[in-house]
């Protein structure tokens, strides 16, 4: 669904409830034209057997996908507590370095935290924070290299590195998983469900030739409703439902000197 990504969770909810009530229309009128051509008034093939069997395949189907993007969600609000723990012990784990690296290293460690942070706020920001991120990684490792080659070789120098080793692979990791979206055919295979079931409720509804429109608004409502929540968890920090920095946020204002 990630073409949905350019339109605000609001406009793909109008949007799709309207299309949803079109193709339920399309079906009455289906409806109507299957009666007036079988000569059978007040009949209809489509059995409410039919219509019920395919709204739940459609409960089923709704159910597997939320399954999988609840579980894309939880794995990202996962992250963000982990990657918030490897830094936070870097910092930490920085007090060991003599100056000025000591210094340098926990004011990299500090604009790390800061900027991914913000891109967790406007996802405008990705890209250059990515970006960022992997210099800051460099300049990290290169105060690393630095200490090791002047003779700094010692066991706690050994746990100052592998701390900023956590840090970069946890940044590895997290990249994956914030990509990781619902797959495109099961997206494609929800949405065409979705308008077959609308069609065929359409259909049995024409039996008596008699709109039930309060009805059928109330049904595209709660079944789009559904499925928005689908699109928003799948959207990485988009919409209603984002992930939750506030692991981040803490560590922030617990590793930002007073004052700044």
């Amino acid at each position: 669904m990630v073409i949905l990504d350019n339109f605000p969770i609001w406009a793909v909810y109008v949007g799709l409830v309207i299309i949803m009530l079109a193709v339920a229309e399309a079906g009455f009128r289906i409806g109507i034209q299957l009666q007036d051509r079988s000569g059978n008034q007040g009949e209809s093939k489509m059995t409410s057997a039919v219509v019920g069997g395919m709204l739940g395949l459609m409960a089923f189907l709704m159910a597997f996908t939320i399954g999988i993007v609840i579980s894309q969600h939880g794995e990202r609000r996962g992250m963000v507590v982990e990657e918030a723990n490897a830094i936070g012990t870097a910092w930490l784990r920085a007090g060991f370095l003599e100056e000025p690296d000591q210094a340098a290293a926990r004011a990299l460690l500090q604009e790390y935290t800061e900027i991914r942070v913000a891109a967790a706020n406007d996802i405008s920001q990705y890209t250059a924070t990515v970006t960022r991120s992997e210099e800051i990684h460099n300049e990290l490792w290169a105060i690393m290299e630095e200490n090791v080659d002047r003779g700094n070789d010692t066991d706690i120098m050994g746990l100052v590195i592998e701390s900023v080793n956590d840090v970069i692979d946890i940044h590895a990791m997290r990249l994956f998983v914030a990509n990781l979206r619902l797959p495109r055919i099961l997206g494609i295979l929800l949405f065409l469900a979705t308008m077959l079931s609308f069609m065929l409720v359409g259909v049995a509804s024409s039996v008596d030739r008699k709109r039930d429109t309060v009805a059928m608004i109330l049904f595209a409502l709660i079944f789009v409703g559904v499925m928005i929540v689908i699109i928003d968890l799948d959207r990485p920090q988009e919409g209603l439902l984002r992930v939750n920095q506030t692991a981040m946020s803490d560590l922030l204002r617990q590793i930002t000197p007073t004052g700044q």
